[in-house]
């Protein structure tokens, strides 16, 4: 497990823990707002990777071309950017954070050097991809099919790919591997973003606040690096937080869900939730 070094407790001593799963508590939905442009290319790998494993582990064909949308959806997206100068830049900026820890009274060096160590460990397996994370499939004539074809609504029935209508047909294992093969790049970018957030995620202690009116609003000390606002809410609350985030502040609206036909209006009682600014 992932481990956290929090900010000191009452008795001054940096608490280490266990994170909690980055999802919501049960009972409770969190909404995360990124901070700057590296967060929002990282939550964006993460959530299309969360959907590329949920599909592959059923069965049926439209579960099989599911995982394909979205892996074509992460190569597209990691050809934009050089999301591996990305991903070492913030494990180094981690890495430098992390070992300011060590002379803090009250950190567990056993656990944080374990942190540390897993991220030169990453940053040298990120090191080692050569090429874009798509460059396997790049002369793959059945791939590269599929993946024009998904640029048309519509594009891959049977009868536009009668090859790839015949590959959803074979047995689920079989296309299984051909996907993990193809995906076989984002390994080492799936386990850096999970490290990178987690971390981040656990950086900020949860506090009860109150949105007067539906709105909230904050300063943000710029001395600190801020990555990410989180707030969390009942399941069944009757509205959403609409969150605008800058780098001195941020502000809340607390908009009602109604029936989500219409447009949605700030709520005008008191709103308790928990939030969580996260600096690291």
């Amino acid at each position: 497990m992932f481990v956290h070094f929090g900010r000191r407790s009452e008795n001054n001593e940096y608490v280490v823990h266990t994170p909690p799963a980055a999802a919501a508590v049960k009972g409770s939905i969190v909404y995360e707002q990124p901070l700057h442009e590296r967060m929002r290319l990282f939550m964006r790998l993460e959530v299309l990777m969360q959907r590329f494993d949920h599909s592959l582990q059923h069965d049926s064909g439209p579960d099989t071309h599911g995982s394909l949308l979205t892996l074509i959806e992460m190569m597209n997206l990691t050809n934009r950017v050089d999301v591996k100068r990305e991903l070492i830049k913030e494990l180094e900026r981690q890495i430098t954070n992390l070992n300011r820890l060590s002379t803090e009274p009250g950190v567990d060096q056993r656990r944080l050097n374990t942190v540390i160590d897993k991220h030169r460990r990453l940053i040298d397996g990120i090191h080692a991809l050569s090429g874009q994370l798509d460059q396997q499939v790049k002369g793959n004539d059945f791939f590269n099919g599929i993946r024009q074809r998904t640029a048309i609504p519509g594009g891959t029935c049977d009868f536009d790919l009668p090859a790839y209508h015949y590959w959803l047909a074979r047995p689920a294992g079989e296309r299984r591997q051909l996907l993990l093969d193809w995906a076989q790049p984002f390994a080492d970018i799936q386990e850096a973003v999970s490290v990178i957030l987690q971390l981040i995620r656990n950086a900020g202690a949860p506090r009860t606040m109150t949105a007067g009116r539906g709105f909230y609003e904050q300063n943000l000390d710029t001395s600190q690096p801020w990555q990410m606002i989180r707030i969390t809410l009942p399941l069944n609350a009757p509205c959403y937080p609409e969150i605008s985030a800058g780098r001195q502040r941020f502000s809340v609206r607390f908009l009602r869900a109604g029936d989500l036909k219409s447009r949605s209006t700030q709520c005008d009682e008191e709103i308790p939730f928990m939030l969580s600014c996260c600096a690291l």
